[in-house]
């Protein structure tokens, strides 16, 4: 689905459009013109319909170079064996977690914690998965013609990447992942890795970004005003309280 300018919305879960399984984030493919990209990979249960809306959006998988990992929980990043065991897809993450994902460590990504509580089924996968490139803050993703800039964004995770595009004309894009959301939401969850000072500055540096379109792992993405959205969360961490949670 067409959602902006070289931008497709190819899978989205329970918390997003129902437009692919419900354990999916929210996964964007990005139209570099010679390649294309995706930015974050589901949950993995059943990424043949990830795949069926990247056709029937006009792509080949073929087309599909690269995966962008915003960070290694499991609805993000446990479909990211598929796509680079099926299809040879390159695998981008950050420094921090790319070791987390190539073991496929169910304690690193919070994934035995998290079906202690019951968010994923006990049978649940998260496979092993290689990183062929590991990043770090400041460093530029090719999509094709497109230049993406890593942007460190830790609070909601370990490890935790967006990915900022700025086209030159003044607009700036950011696959932000799960570090905030439309309404200025965050997702902060009692797990190892979630930490609110962390947060709090990553909010605090997308804030002075000032984003124009904002594509979230979950939820609307926003192809206005979003730096508004990102200033209410902002202002609640800056007062001393925590933005509500998603």
């Amino acid at each position: 689905m067409n959602i902006s300018d070289r931008v497709y919305m190819v899978g989205s879960g329970k918390y997003g459009m129902e437009m692919s399984e419900s354990m999916d984030c929210n996964v964007y493919l990005l139209d570099g013109g010679t390649e294309c990209a995706l930015i974050d990979a589901g949950g993995g249960i059943e990424p043949e319909r990830i795949v069926a809306n990247i056709e029937r959006s006009g792509f080949k998988m073929t087309q599909v170079r690269r995966l962008l990992i915003t960070h290694v929980h499991g609805d993000h990043a446990a479909g990211a064996y598929y796509f680079q065991s099926r299809y040879g897809i390159e695998v981008v993450a950050s420094e921090e977690a790319a070791a987390w994902l190539s073991a496929g460590d169910m304690d690193k990504t919070s994934l035995n914690h998290a079906k202690r509580g019951g968010v994923y089924d006990p049978d649940f996968l998260f496979p092993a998965c290689p990183v062929e490139r590991s990043v770090r803050e400041g460093e530029i993703v090719r999509v094709g013609d497109i230049e993406l800039r890593v942007i460190d964004s830790p609070g909601h995770a370990r490890g935790h990447i967006s990915f900022l595009w700025d086209k030159g004309d003044g607009e700036r894009s950011l696959f932000a992942g799960d570090t905030v959301f439309a309404g200025g939401k965050v997702v902060m969850q009692y797990v190892w890795d979630c930490n609110i000072e962390e947060y709090a500055d990553t909010i605090e540096k997308l804030h002075r970004l000032r984003i124009d379109r904002l594509y979230p792992g979950h939820g609307p993405f926003l192809l206005a005003n979003a730096g508004r959205h990102i200033e209410k969360a902002h202002g609640c961490f800056s007062r001393l309280e925590l933005p509500p949670n998603l």
